[in-house]
């Protein structure tokens, strides 16, 4: 065992980054994000169009993926024993390898086997469930005699683990049995399961059993990281396009039938699909700290005593951390993706309708404004209105905004009744007509200079009469008074 200075040292190393990593997180979770009004509101929690589950060949990959690694987690957890073995005799593999020779060889060439090479094969399907070791299963302490412990096995064999439940197994059971009759055998049997007992046949010290345990540990380890890399890939990383490319290969296409709720004012994109690779270095982090936990239980602080306590039994404890932890993971990384930001292309469609019905606004309050003029001037009443209120706002300034022209034109609509609105009627319409005329005259004048382009590129035509026939042609030319003559001329 190392002492005090070994474990601050390690303490030192190993905490000041997982605390970084919990700081950075709490405080991304509690920042206050200001909501930007062009982004649509965010879709409900546990809704089709948050999670996405079969929206791309992707998206569907994800969730199989999910559902396969929740029922493997949960499946180690429940305490109860399902599956069936499956048994191929001897004779059967014989034949097979006979009529495999027979084939590709000479028959000569196949010779008998000994029986080592003729044991049968033993599959086991669909086994699952809490693996307890023997002492929790029989509720007998640590310290019980192995022949205590052989009659308990013999009394209620139905109470074994699943994995020696069968008449193969019966010769491993006994070889366990053997094996625990020391109490390094049992220590070892505690914190690093039947499986280094049983098959590591040149173990011959404690040392060597933990090593020979560490790349199984790795192993269970670096699957459900793989599997978490899975879960976590942006949609458009490599691994995401290869297998949206593999599915419409077989025919699998986006499905954008039912699009999201923030597209359906949007033009034709490619489906929408749940983004989790924000979850990826929480999770790799999680579980890179769970197995230097494991590692640290297995060669440093765990400690096996005589008392019957739930503590000694570390591999059992640490098996069902693990699943908890790993469900846990699985279940949070699918249910929270990051919220949905559009692409670029979305955002400026957007923009440009908030752009777009921004202007409708302004010009309805530019017309407002002139047609609120037009009918204070002519009317006696709402002239002297117009003018106290004037007084009463001189501190900020003549600038009329939508609210106050609003104000003005319901003044009007109140003090001047009928007559004002057929003033207000009246004024939109010679509105119209001024804008008609002005853009007549534009017109015109875009005419004319075509016909003097084309006069000026053709040789044939005499300068004289380009002259006379320029002269009593002039641009018209536009003057504020002039527009307010025909305004008041069509409101009269």
């Amino acid at each position: 065992m190392a002492d005090l200075t070994t474990y601050l040292v390690l303490g030192m190393v190993i905490v000041p980054p997982i605390l970084r990593q919990a700081q950075r997180l709490v405080s991304s979770v509690r920042a206050p994000r200001q909501a930007d009004p062009s982004q649509p509101p965010p879709p409900k929690f546990l809704s089709s169009a948050r999670l996405t589950p079969f929206a791309t060949p992707f998206s569907t990959t994800v969730s199989i993926a999910t559902l396969l690694l929740f029922l493997i987690s949960l499946r180690n957890l429940i305490p109860a024993q399902y599956g069936f073995d499956i048994f191929i005799p001897a004779s059967a593999i014989e034949g097979l390898r006979k009529s495999i020779y027979t084939l590709y060889n000479a028959p000569s060439a196949f010779g008998s086997t000994d029986d080592a090479e003729n044991a049968p094969i033993h599959i086991e399907a669909f086994r699952g469930g809490y693996k307890p070791d023997l002492f929790l299963a029989y509720k007998a302490p640590i310290t019980i005699p192995t022949t205590t412990l052989r009659n308990l096995i013999n009394d209620a064999p139905s109470l074994l683990p699943f994995g020696l439940l069968t008449q193969a197994k019966q010769a491993e059971l006994q070889a366990l049995i053997a094996r625990l009759s020391s109490y390094e055998g049992r220590r070892m049997y505690l914190l690093l399961g039947p499986a280094p007992l049983l098959d590591c046949t040149f173990c011959k010290t404690a040392g060597d059993y933990f090593w020979y345990a560490i790349p199984f540990l790795l192993g269970a380890y670096a699957w459900r990281i793989l599997a978490l890399g899975l879960l976590t890939t942006h949609p458009d990383d490599s691994v995401a396009v290869a297998i949206r490319q593999a599915g419409s290969l077989f025919g699998f296409s986006s499905s954008s039938s039912s699009p999201s709720p923030p597209a359906q004012s949007l033009p034709a994109r490619k489906a929408y699909e749940a983004d989790r690779s924000a979850w990826r270095v929480p999770s790799l982090t999680v579980l890179l700290g769970l197995l230097v936990v494991e590692l640290l239980v297995m060669f440093e602080f765990g400690q096996v005593t005589a008392d019957s306590s739930r503590l000694n039994h570390w591999h059992s404890n640490l098996h069902i951390l693990r699943q908890i932890v790993y469900l846990s993971l699985v279940l949070i990384i699918y249910v929270s993706p990051a919220p949905q930001a559009l692409g670029g292309f979305e955002q400026s469609m957007l923009h440009l309708e908030a752009t777009q019905h921004s202007l409708q606004n302004l010009l309805h309050v530019s017309e407002l404004t002139d047609v609120t003029r037009t009918v204070v001037l002519e009317d006696d009443e709402l002239l002297h209105v117009s003018r106290q209120w004037r007084g009463s706002n001189s501190s900020t300034g003549p600038e009329i905004g939508p609210e106050k022209a609003e104000r003005i034109i319901q003044a009007a609509r109140v003090q001047g009744g009928e007559a004002a609105s057929q003033a207000i009627a009246q004024a939109q319409e010679g509105i119209r007509r001024v804008t008609r005329s002005w853009w007549h005259n534009v017109e015109q004048v875009n005419q004319q200079l075509d016909q003097r382009e084309s006069v000026a590129r053709s040789p044939s035509i005499p300068s004289q009469p380009e002259q006379s026939q320029q002269t009593p042609r002039q641009p018209p030319t536009f003057s504020p008074s002039a527009v307010d003559q025909d305004l008041d001329t069509s409101t009269h």
